[in-house]
């Protein structure tokens, strides 16, 4: 619900951030018109850059998906496992105090 559109609305402007290959062939080759970058290397300078942009976004996505799961409401099944462990908890703890009564009269003396 919610969450689910928070987090599509995340990965959407990740992908607005993420810079296209176009852009990074025109910055290497104004990295060879500069002579910072050899024109025969290019190619391999704009796959390690894409590449390295891949990367930084997977990462990046992996960091959203993960605080977006921890603000997520508590599934059914979380909300019924809950529900069961109250239940067998209480269930626990009155036995526990029928004992403790039936102890306590035992233990005390009968008063005529």
């Amino acid at each position: 619900m919610v969450t689910r559109w928070l987090e599509r609305s995340l990965l959407f402007g990740l992908g607005l951030l993420t810079v296209t290959r176009e852009k990074v062939v025109q910055f290497v080759d104004k990295l060879v018109e500069e002579g910072e970058v050899r024109a025969e290397e290019a190619p391999k300078v704009v796959e390690r850059l894409i590449a390295r942009g891949e990367e930084e976004r997977e990462a990046l996505r992996k960091m959203v998906r993960e605080e977006v799961a921890r603000w997520a409401p508590p599934s059914r099944q979380d909300v019924e496992d809950l529900k069961r462990r109250v239940e067998e908890l209480s269930a626990r703890v009155e036995e526990l105090s029928r004992a403790r009564g039936r102890k306590a009269a035992q233990e005390s003396p009968a008063q005529d």
